[in-house]
């Protein structure tokens, strides 16, 4: 057997790979479980042999994840080694509680592929853990893409102008000895506003602008009757 076997100094990525080949659980540190899914080596690959350890394990899952106990939550799920939906859904809520969005969105889009097959919570472990999936992956990807996706709309715009005093308009700089408008008696004739034309009683109306459209967003589906 290696040093490293032996010696219980077994990195992230090995311990996973036995655990998904053994079909059996391993002990998994929570702050070696959340490095293992910041660096991307966290992977699940374990189904069957793993389905009744998971199925054993899933209540306390849930538990973890609505405490917000990512550390924990990682550690139980990666030392099983089950890969459905919902375990990469968990494994996406750990990454981005930590804040690794980028990983985070990864293990949502691996949720989302899974969601619908044969290896899906429905279909083979039979617990979703109260997760409505594909729609929660979904939801969660679409908001850690409108975080990270540049915002050039608001970079660009122009910055605004105070506006003038009420009833005056901004008079440019005079030289002096120049009068002003109250020495001259009379308005400028920049100050003096000319009416336009009436417009024609059949003259058609300009289009309002359409409203802004958000590619990001995720129509939910509509409600069950």
């Amino acid at each position: 057997m290696p040093d490293t076997l032996r010696g219980g100094l077994i990195g992230p990525a090995l311990l996973l790979l036995l655990a998904g080949c053994a079909g059996q659980t391993v002990s998994i540190a929570p702050q070696q479980a959340l490095a293992s899914l910041k660096t991307g080596q966290a992977q699940l690959a374990c189904r069957e042999s793993c389905l009744a350890a998971w199925q054993a394990a899933q209540p306390r899952a849930a538990e973890l994840a609505a405490g917000r106990r990512w550390g924990d939550l990682a550690a139980l799920v990666l030392g099983i080694g089950y890969q459905d939906d919902l375990t990469l859904y968990y494994l996406g809520n750990a990454a981005e509680g930590i804040g690794s969005p980028g990983a985070a969105a990864s293990y949502y889009r691996q949720s989302l592929r899974l969601s619908g097959t044969t290896a899906s919570c429905l279909n083979l472990s039979r617990l979703c853990g109260g997760v409505v999936l594909p729609r929660a992956a979904s939801v969660r990807l679409a908001a850690i893409e409108r975080e990270l996706r540049p915002r050039d709309g608001l970079t660009k715009r122009a910055p605004r102008q105070l506006p003038s005093a009420p009833g005056r308009a901004a008079s440019p700089a005079r030289d002096e000895g120049e009068p002003a408008e109250s020495e001259a008696g009379a308005p400028s004739a920049a100050a003096v506003s000319t009416p336009g034309p009436e417009p024609s009683p059949g003259a058609a109306r300009a289009p309002s602008p359409a409203p802004p459209r958000f590619p990001d967003y995720i129509e939910p589906p509509p409600a069950g009757r």
